[in-house]
Order: C-alpha cells, then sequence, then structure tokens
C-alpha cells in the first residue's frame, strides 16, 4: 500500500514541478534546452547523486561502499538510456495525430555525445588508467562546467507558447517568488515521496535478499530516478517532447560527470565483471539512442525496443548470480 500511495504523490508532485519549471523558463527567457537539460535535470539528479557519495563516506565495510557506491552511480545511467527512454514511447504511442517524437535534434545529439564520451572514458579509466583516477576527476568536472557552457550559449530564449497557470496562484503573470515557492514545494514533495517508495523498494529486496551491486544499480534508481522522470512522460502527454528528451539526456550527461568524479576521488574505482557489463550495455543503449535521434522525429515503437537492453542487463546479472 505504501508503495502504491508514495508512487501517486510523486506523480502529483512531478506535475507541480514540471507546470513550475516551465514558468521559470519563462520568467528567466530561457528555452526549453536549457529547462530541460539544465534546470528540471539537475534539479532532479542532485538526490541521487548524494546516494552513492553517503555510501561511499559512511558504510562500515569497503564491500558495501564499493558494491552499494559504484552501483548506484553506474545504475543511474543504465537506467535512465533504457528504461526511462522506452516509457516516453507509451504516452506517445495513445496521442491523436503525429505520434512521433519531435525535438531540437543538436541539442538532444550534443547531450548523448557527452554522454557517450565520458561514460566510456569511465569504463576505461578503471581497465587501463586507474592511477589517473584523480586526474580524471578534475577532467570530469571541467567536462560538465563545459557542457553548461554550451548548453547555455546555444539557447535561442523563451518559446512563446500556452502556459497553465502556476497551479498555487491565479495570476496570468506569476513573479519569481510565487514560482520558486512551486518548484520547492514540488521538489520537496518528490524527495519525501521518493523516500517511502524507496524504503517499500529497499524492504522487497532485503526479502528477496540480493547482492548489494544489483540493488544498487538496478533497484535503487527505478526507486530514486525513475518516479521523478515521470515529469518527462507529463510533458510528451502534453505534447512537449523536447522538454520531455532534454529532461532525461541532460540528467545523463549530468550522471556521467559529477557522481562519477566523486566515485574516482572516494572509491577505488575498481570495476569488476557485473559493473563492466552494466558500463557496456549503458553505452550499447546510447548509441541505439544516437542513431534513433540522427534520424530526427522518433518513431515511439523502436523507441520502446531500447527497453530490451535493460531487460539484457538483468538476464546478465541473474547470470553472474545475484543472490547473496
Amino acid at each position: 500500500m505504501t508503495l502504491i500511495l508514495s508512487l501517486l504523490a510523486i506523480l502529483a508532485f512531478c506535475e507541480l514541478f514540471t507546470n513550475a519549471v516551465e514558468w521559470l523558463g519563462k520568467n528567466l527567457n530561457f528555452g526549453h534546452s536549457v529547462v530541460g537539460s539544465v534546470f528540471s535535470a539537475v534539479s532532479t539528479a542532485l538526490p541521487e547523486t548524494i546516494i552513492p557519495i553517503i555510501a561511499l563516506l559512511t558504510l562500515p565495510t569497503l564491500a558495501s561502499r564499493e558494491g552499494i557506491g559504484i552501483g548506484a552511480i553506474l545504475g543511474a545511467p543504465l537506467m535512465l538510456s533504457t528504461l526511462t527512454f522506452s516509457l516516453l514511447a507509451l504516452p506517445a504511442l495513445f496521442r491523436k495525430g503525429n505520434k512521433n517524437l519531435n525535438f531540437k535534434k543538436e541539442a538532444i545529439l550534443l547531450d548523448i555525445k557527452f554522454f557517450i564520451f565520458n561514460f566510456s572514458l569511465a569504463l576505461l579509466i578503471s581497465i587501463f588508467s586507474i592511477k589517473l583516477k584523480y586526474f580524471f576527476a578534475i577532467f570530469f568536472l571541467i567536462s560538465y562546467l563545459f557542457y553548461l557552457y554550451t548548453v547555455f550559449k546555444r539557447d535561442e530564449g523563451f518559446e512563446e507558447e500556452d502556459l497553465h497557470l502556476l497551479l498555487i496562484s491565479t495570476s496570468k503573470d506569476p513573479g519569481n517568488l510565487m514560482v520558486f515557492l512551486q518548484l520547492g514545494i514540488g521538489l520537496c514533495g518528490i524527495l519525501l515521496s521518493s523516500y517511502f517508495f524507496v524504503n517499500s523498494i529497499e524492504s522487497v529486496s532485503n526479502i528477496i535478499g540480493l547482492n548489494p551491486f544489483i540493488v544498487s544499480a538496478i533497484f535503487s534508481p527505478i526507486a530514486t530516478e525513475l518516479p521523478e522522470k515521470f515529469n518527462s512522460i507529463s510533458w510528451v502527454i502534453k505534447g512537449k517532447d523536447h522538454l520531455a528528451i532534454s529532461n532525461i539526456t541532460g540528467a545523463m550527461v549530468f550522471q556521467s560527470s559529477f557522481p562519477i568524479m566523486a566515485g574516482l576521488i572516494l572509491s577505488s574505482w575498481q570495476l569488476d565483471e557485473k559493473a563492466i557489463a552494466l558500463c557496456s550495455v549503458t553505452i550499447l543503449s546510447s548509441l541505439y539512442l544516437y542513431f534513433l535521434i540522427k534520424n530526427g522525429a522518433i518513431n515511439p515503437k523502436l523507441l520502446f525496443l531500447n527497453f530490451i537492453f535493460y531487460i539484457i542487463y538483468i538476464l546478465i546479472s541473474l547470470n553472474f548470480g545475484v543472490r547473496l
């Protein structure tokens, strides 16, 4: 029951959050790329970034620190590039008229290129250059700062559109104070609801008895990141495909930068075969997305096929023996 109620609460608070983010973009005169790839993506990805840092700093044993910490760092990009993207296809399939997902191709390709490069580099560091991991930690920070510079530089400003009234105000032109208030309520509500959702998922996984890395890599992102990405599903339903897609790809870029930097500093970053398999599947799914996006508007049926990569990793995990 807690699982269902917390999920419904997450959906309600996501509506508050997405509505406020759109008004923030209007008031600050930013376009959909900045709103989706930066404002929405980073604000919802920050909580998931904190989880592996806390794990790497506080858990009592090296095995639990590295297993849960690295699992959380690598698991979020896996889920974003596979399960989350495939879920965008569902509302698109049932909407009237043009079912294809439409977006600004160059902006989304930029995100995917950044992600593939950074995530591939993180894998290669573990295999070939572990002694230089502190140097590369600085590189990942600089990389994300350069990404932000690129996104803001390419921004063309607010795009005129019909916005729904701010949900906590009746004003047709709400000020920043009301926008930030609703943004805060939405984000705090998502975090609190996700907390109960996480505990429900964790209780189930403890009963089943799974390896800490697998729990962290597969179940934690579903509980902590996926609910917040219902923002994107809400935007697809409203026909705002670019906001929806950039929210996910922007989160992918962030998750392949700052959290990996923290992992390089706080852990040995010696990825085992389970982690290497996870990275490989994530990169393959991202390459599939790259070619879909490169062709322009995405057929939702082809996008839904990306779910296969998520199933592949689960099967690989079972092959490794996920039970304790």
